[in-house]
């Protein structure tokens, strides 16, 4: 009992840590959008954790799967939140659905600055690591 006392208090101090640095995130764009992180630089994290400490690798892994879950579910195109925000548009007209050419092109969009963002953040971190920046 005392172990699931104790995930259940970690999950949800995880779980607010995660909420707050989102909000922070979107409060203080310019500030805080140099620290946004692609799969790169959390591929390094993650390895740096690994190298140093095992429990930190559990809680990492956890860290990282809440901050996937929360993203999944902000009301962006193309992804979960982006679906439901869909739905929600649906029910507020009554539940007349938007016409697919809209609701295709809405997603598609979504797709399209999701997958830049990525492609971004995989070149900007490429380029931050250790020794990439010695052979520049």
């Amino acid at each position: 009992m005392d172990a699931f006392n104790f995930s259940g208090r970690e999950f949800v101090g995880l779980t607010y840590n995660v909420l707050d640095s989102l909000r922070q995130t979107v409060m203080n764009f310019s500030q805080t959008a140099s620290k946004v992180a692609g799969p790169v630089a959390i591929i390094a994290v993650g390895a740096e954790v690994a190298r140093s400490n095992v429990d930190g690798l559990y809680q990492f892994a956890a860290l990282l799967n809440l901050n996937l879950a929360v993203i999944n579910l902000l009301p962006l195109p193309a992804l979960d939140g982006g679906s439901l925000a869909l739905i929600a548009v649906e029910a507020a007209r009554g539940g007349r659905k938007l016409p697919l050419e809209v609701e295709q092109r809405i997603m598609s969009s979504g797709i399209t600055l999701v997958l830049l963002l990525g492609m971004f953040l995989i070149v900007r971190d490429t380029l931050n690591l250790d020794f990439i920046r010695e052979m520049l």
